[in-house]
């Protein structure tokens, strides 16, 4: 250990990094952190917990991504089927709603309509009726 102003014990180092001692004291006997016996205890610095720590979480990412991209190239094609039918089943409800939309529309304007024509054949045919 370089500098011994900024050595602390594995105590400190387990409050800081939220680790158990024992593991703590593991990883250095595995060289993932940098670390020293002095007497029973083992001690290290704040930088190399604060390294550690910053280290594991660019390894989760990287685990995350390189999981999530395996998963991908996995996928069976049975669920990218399922999705265009889903998709086309959907996009067909879509038009065939349109469709009976605009054909009540232009049917209740026919009705309309012939009901309008109806009625202006019954009044032209009173209005000669009063004729005198």
């Amino acid at each position: 250990m370089p500098n011994l102003k900024k050595v602390i014990s594995l105590h400190q180092a387990a409050q800081i990094s939220g680790y158990h001692q024992d593991y703590l004291s593991s990883l250095i006997r595995k060289k993932e952190i940098k670390g020293d016996k002095m007497g029973r205890n083992w001690v290290t610095t704040e930088e190399e917990i604060k390294s550690y720590i910053f280290r594991q979480k660019i390894r989760n990412k990287n685990l995350i991504m390189r999981n999530f991209l395996l998963f991908c190239q996995r996928m069976n094609k049975s669920y990218v089927y399922a999705f265009a039918c889903v998709l086309l089943f959907s996009v067909g409800m879509y038009f065939y709603n349109q469709q009976t939309f605009n054909s009540r529309i232009q049917a209740q304007a026919k009705a309309e309509h012939t009901q309008f024509a109806n009625f202006t054949e019954r009044e032209t045919e009173e209005f000669k009726e009063l004729k005198f």
